[in-house]
């Protein structure tokens, strides 16, 4: 849980906020040539090595060539406000995030039939995980750190949640109907999750279940992709999110990086800026420890 991250209202725009966290503390420097630290960003420079492998006329030998590529990553170091978009907001998943984060936010615990329970981000990946930093110089033995303090990430209390559904049913009351969430957090969520009713959705009847017709009472007309259905969820978009960095995903409980606008692919980690495409978690590491 993250004390910095304070509740706020919903903003009658489909989606809740949170107050903005502090900036964050660097938990390890690197010290190399190849990096370096100004007060906005993190740049680094990695070598990526491979080798090319040719085979002879007659494939009974080969011939191994050293290739190398040069990678410059620069990193903010300030983490900017994020905006998660759900499909399907008012769903299963989607009620479940969001009061979630509101939870957490709030850290709330409340009465289960095994005993009181307290918000937290156990199962996550970024929040509950540790990445070997590398071995202690005195003690040879290893160093592990927090995921998520590898890099400047968002914190998920700070997320902007909101999006679409074809319900639309305010989320207190989808909440009800998911049946998911114990009855004494409900209570004491409720009040935020009636204050985010989800935007109107596009609705193909042939792309959804057939027992979801009843529910499809805040949709875009039309049933069939157009331009016309692009640019609502353009104006959406901007009107729930920006000027802050959106992300879009299906309504998983899977926390996913932002995009830049016009960006078609998501990439891999939370909230970051490179200069040159998404490598891995790992990469991003060794980069900065090259």
């Amino acid at each position: 849980m993250a004390p910095h991250a304070e509740c706020a209202p919903a903003n009658g725009t489909g989606s809740t906020t949170s107050s903005p966290s502090s900036a964050p503390r660097d938990v390890f420097t690197v010290n190399s040539p190849n990096v370096t630290y100004t007060e906005d960003q993190i740049k680094s420079v990695y070598t990526y090595r491979t080798t090319s492998v040719e085979r002879s006329g007659n494939g009974s030998s080969f011939v191994v060539t050293p290739r190398e590529t040069v990678y410059d990553f620069t990193v903010d170091r300030k983490v900017p406000r994020v905006g998660v978009m759900l499909v399907g907001l008012g769903g299963n998943n989607g009620t479940t995030v969001t009061a979630g984060i509101i939870a957490n936010r709030r850290s709330l615990s409340w009465e289960t039939r095994e005993g009181p329970q307290s918000a937290n981000y156990y199962g996550s990946i970024l929040m509950g995980s540790t990445m070997k930093l590398g071995t202690d110089a005195k003690t040879n033995t290893d160093v592990n750190i927090p995921f998520n303090s590898v890099l400047p990430m968002v914190h998920p209390n700070d997320l902007v949640v909101g999006g679409w559904d074809i319900s639309g049913m305010n989320m207190a009351d989808a909440m009800d109907r998911a049946g998911v969430l114990e009855p004494t957090l409900k209570s004491q969520v409720r009040k935020e999750m009636a204050a985010i009713v989800p935007l109107p959705s596009i609705y193909y009847p042939d792309f959804i279940a057939a027992n979801q017709e009843d529910r499809a009472d805040n949709v875009i007309e039309g049933i069939k992709a157009c331009d016309a259905h692009v640019e609502q969820i353009r104006k959406d978009i901007r009107l729930v999110l920006l000027p802050k960095r959106p992300a879009l995903y299906p309504p998983l409980p899977i926390l996913t990086t932002p995009l830049s606008p016009g960006t078609s692919k998501p990439p891999i980690i939370l909230t970051r800026s490179l200069s040159n495409g998404p490598p891995t978690p790992s990469a991003m590491l060794t980069s900065l420890l090259a």
